[in-house]
């Protein structure tokens, strides 16, 4: 375990975090933390099995990470990179979570660039595309059945589909009107309850 700086010292733990054990310890994260719940590997990699910070401080700064808009595991990887080492550790925390997926989306960039006008890669890439659909469809509905999401829900749900899906309009304008009407209608139906 190492000690988090600010902290009285503790003679049985070495000193500071050096920017390349950072680097390392998010590196390895950015290589085998992927599918989501970012938040939940870092508690874990970091507070239990290196403590370099506690529960304390995790939760303070995932909580603090809450009121600022963006991916919760980056926020989190750059608090935790500053606290270890000032702005240098949020820095090498961050280039390290991020080297591995930004040289994966390269290469399957280039993978495309070459091999993307083949009738087989558009069709996988179709594949792909209803297994989401699909996969979205399956959540809206378990929600439906375990959430209840009243009428007005499912009427954005399937203004959006038929938008979309079927009329082909762009997702940018769409989004724009039905967003705004969505949040007006989450916020009536707050208040009624």
């Amino acid at each position: 375990m190492d000690r988090v700086p600010g902290n009285p010292p503790d003679p049985t733990l070495p000193g500071p975090i050096s920017l390349a054990r950072i680097f390392a310890a998010f590196l390895r994260l950015g290589c085998t933390a992927f599918g989501g719940n970012m938040p939940g590997w870092l508690h874990r990699d970091i507070v239990v099995r290196r403590g370099w910070i506690d529960d304390r401080v995790f939760l303070a700064d995932f909580a603090m990470g809450q009121a600022i808009p963006g991916s919760n595991g980056i926020k989190l990887t750059v608090q935790i990179g500053q606290r270890l080492h000032g702005a240098l550790g949020a820095a090498a925390a961050l280039i390290g979570l991020l080297t591995i997926p930004f040289a994966i989306a390269v290469a399957l960039g280039a993978l495309y660039a070459g091999f993307g006008e083949h009738r087989i890669v558009h069709a996988m890439l179709d594949g792909v595309a209803a297994t989401a659909i699909g996969l979205t469809f399956a959540t809206g509905l378990h929600s439906a059945v375990h959430g209840s999401p009243g009428p007005a829900a499912l009427a954005i749900c399937a203004a959006t589909v038929v938008a979309v899906g079927v009329m082909r309009w762009p997702m940018l304008p769409v989004v724009a009107v039905l967003a705004p009407v969505s949040i007006i209608l989450a916020l009536i139906n707050g208040r009624r309850r």
